[in-house]
């Protein structure tokens, strides 16, 4: 009789532990700051323009990349923008702080593309250093398209900045000719290639991606930032 009632007791306590433990973390997810992303600003300085919907590209795949790994609520801001187009990006941006306080939203992750660039180098050996390899002349071509990010977590009731994180990525292309001149004489002359020839579009998803994966990494790792700010905003 006394096995039974000791079995039960801890059985109870057992229990007892387990649902207070299930209520605890039931309150933090409850507590967890509300964070949303909007479209990133897709308008760096330079010579090559970016195409125009990166920055919606960029925030959808930041987007993309926190569910699931971010320990705060997540959501997409793209509604908050209804009515937070104004021509002075000030305004805007106090148009869109206002919408997301006015929704509940305790952090808006905006950001930029503050690089975008398309590199092209080039080196050949033999061949009389002419531009085009003639007989026996190797040239080594290296294309790189390179994507930099800046994203910045902001606080919707101060404006104040609470976390920046920059990341970069680059989508790189190798390729080598082979100058063949003397052997292809009845064409005219003739340029041998070896190697890769994928389309700049996926030399640009590899940049993107691999820009965001790391932006996004950042905001996981500044997460502790935001719960105490969010914590020391509520007491």
């Amino acid at each position: 009789m006394r096995i039974q009632s000791g079995w039960v007791v801890r059985t109870v306590l057992v229990g007892a532990l387990g649902v207070a433990g299930s209520a605890r973390a039931a309150d933090d997810v409850a507590h967890r700051p509300r964070v949303a992303v909007v479209d990133f600003d897709a308008t760096p300085g330079g010579w090559t323009l970016p195409p125009p919907q990166l920055g919606t590209t960029v925030a959808e795949l930041l987007l993309d990349n926190l569910v699931g790994v971010a320990p705060f609520h997540l959501l997409d801001g793209r509604w908050l923008s209804s009515g937070a187009s104004a021509s002075n990006r000030d305004e805007a941006t106090q148009a869109l702080r206002e919408n997301a306080r006015r929704s509940g939203v305790d952090y808006l992750i905006v950001g930029s593309i503050t690089r975008f660039s398309n590199e092209q180098r080039h080196r050949t050996v033999g061949g009389g250093g002419f531009r085009v390899p003639l007989a026996g002349g190797v040239r080594r071509e290296r294309n790189e398209i390179v994507v930099s990010i800046l994203a910045k977590v902001v606080d919707v009731r101060s404006g104040e900045v609470v976390a920046t994180i920059t990341a970069q990525g680059a989508g790189t292309r190798r390729t080598l000719r082979l100058g063949a001149l003397g052997l292809l004489r009845a064409a005219g002359g003739a340029v041998v290639s070896s190697g890769s020839s994928s389309s700049r579009d996926a030399q640009l998803d590899e940049a993107v991606r691999e820009a965001v994966a790391t932006a996004a990494q950042g905001l996981v790792n500044a997460a502790p930032r935001l719960e105490q700010a969010h914590a020391d905003h509520n007491q």
